[in-house]
């Protein structure tokens, strides 16, 4: 994939908790940025996959929106959890 260069400014405060997540995971912060990013474009995909449902099917239900929070809850602490041995990201 083709890489741009770009110039950002960001608050002190947040440019310094961007340099510390990026290291805790290891990366440049250009490669945590743009993981963001990727991150946000999802986000804001499922965001419009909802209105979407929701203008033809109507609005969720306070059951299912009960229901989608504990799947989500479920799989935040899924993601939280460490690792042992191989990394997803070592070749097979």
């Amino acid at each position: 994939m083709a890489s741009k260069k770009l110039s950002i400014t960001l608050p002190a405060e947040l440019a310094e908790d961007v340099e510390r997540m990026a290291r805790e995971r290891g990366l440049a912060v250009s490669a945590w940025l743009a993981g963001a990013a990727e991150e946000a474009k999802r986000h804001q995909a499922a965001l419009a996959a909802i209105a979407d449902f929701e203008t033809e099917f109507g609005r969720f239900s306070d059951m299912e929106l009960a229901e989608a929070r504990a799947r989500l809850a479920e799989a935040d602490a899924v993601a939280a959890t460490p690792r042992r041995g191989r990394s997803r990201n070592h070749a097979a």
